[in-house]
C-alpha cells in the first residue's frame, strides 16, 4: 500500500469523521518535533521500531502490534534494526468526530499494544487504501463509515480477552486469505515502478492468467492491469507534489511507463495531461 494522500476537495466540511492519509512501507527514521495535524493509527506488520514521545516512555512497536497518536504529539521513531525491514501501515483522521472517537479508544492511546484481531486491522487498512485510492466523493463517504469501522474493530481486539472467541468463517479462494494472491500484490506495491507484466506476476503466484485474473476481479474488484495503473497514476501525483517542476518524461521514467502511454493514462484518470496538472501545483504554490 503505497502512502495516498486523501484529495477531499471540500468534502470534509460535510464529514463528521475523514481520513487525512492511509498506507503502509518500510519506515525509515522520522522526526516530527511538532507532531502531525491529525490522528493516527499504527499498525507493524513485521520488523520492530522505537516511538519515542516526550514525557513518555519509549514504545516498542513490533509484529502484531498498533499504536494511536493524537494530533499534535511530538514524536520520533525508527526502525530497532536499520538493517532489517520494519513494515508499517498507517492511517490518519480528524473531523469533528475524530475526538469522541479518539476517546474511545484512549485506553490504547499512546502506548503500543498487540492485537488480537491484527489480521482483520490489516485487512481493513488494505479496503480503505483501496477506496481512497479510487477518489470520488462517494468513495470518502464510504472511508468515513470504515474509518469509523477500523475504530471499533481496534476496540474490538482490545475487549475482554476472556470472552468466547467466535471461530473465524474459512476465507474463499481468491481472496486476503490466499498466500499467492497477497504475493502477488505486493509484488504490484513493491515493483509497480518497473515494466510488470501481469502474465508475469500471475506466474509469480503460480496461476494461469486466466485464473489469476478471476480471482483478483473478485476480491479488488477491478482486473490487475488496472490495478497496477492505479498505483502508477497515484504515485504520479505524489511525484510532481514531491519534485516541482520535474520532467513528465521523468515521471513516466519513475513509474516504468512509456511516455506517451503514461500522458494518455494520466489524462484518462484525471482529465487533464501531467503537463497542466504539473503547471496547476506551480501556479498553486506561486
Amino acid at each position: 500500500m503505497p502512502f495516498v494522500l486523501a484529495e477531499f476537495a471540500n468534502v470534509e466540511e460535510k464529514l463528521p469523521l475523514y481520513v487525512c492519509c492511509v498506507g503502509s512501507h518500510e519506515q525509515k527514521r522520522l522526526d516530527r518535533p511538532k507532531g502531525y495535524p491529525a490522528h493516527q493509527l499504527f499498525l507493524c506488520r513485521s520488523g520492530a521500531g522505537i516511538f519515542r514521545l516526550p514525557g513518555h516512555e519509549d514504545q516498542t512497536l513490533g509484529a502484531g502490534m498498533a499504536l494511536i497518536l493524537p494530533a499534535g504529539t511530538p514524536h520520533f521513531y525508527s526502525p530497532s534494526h536499520p538493517r532489517e525491514g520494519w513494515e508499517l501501515g498507517f492511517a490518519a483522521f480528524d473531523g469533528q468526530a475524530a475526538p469522541a472517537v479518539l476517546e474511545t479508544m484512549r485506553p490504547f492511546v499512546l502506548r503500543a499494544f498487540s492485537a488480537d484481531n491484527f489480521g482483520e486491522l490489516w485487512r481493513q487498512l488494505e479496503g480503505l487504501w483501496q477506496l481512497v485510492g479510487l477518489g470520488g466523493e462517494g468513495a470518502y463517504w464510504e472511508a468515513s463509515r470504515r474509518m469509523y469501522g477500523l475504530a471499533l474493530a481496534v476496540l474490538e481486539g482490545r475487549a475482554d480477552s476472556k470472552r468466547p472467541m467466535r471461530a473465524a468463517p474459512a476465507a474463499p479462494a481468491g481472496d486476503a486469505g490466499n498466500p499467492a494472491l497477497r504475493t502477488a500484490v505486493r509484488l504490484m506495491h513493491t515493483h509497480f515502478h518497473e515494466r510488470l507484466l501481469v502474465p508475469n506476476i500471475a506466474r509469480a503466484a503460480g496461476y494461469s492468467i486466466q485464473h489469476f485474473n478471476r480471482l483478483f476481479v473478485r476480491h479488488y474488484g477491478m482486473p490487475p492491469q488496472q490495478y497496477l495503473l492505479q498505483l502508477r497514476m497515484r504515485r504520479a501525483i505524489q511525484l510532481f507534489a514531491e519534485n516541482p517542476g520535474i520532467p513528465v518524461g521523468e515521471v513516466a521514467r519513475q513509474l516504468g511507463m512509456d511516455v506517451t502511454y503514461f500522458i494518455r493514462m494520466f489524462k484518462r484518470t484525471y482529465g487533464r495531461t501531467p503537463k497542466q496538472h504539473a503547471k496547476e501545483g506551480l501556479a498553486a504554490r506561486s
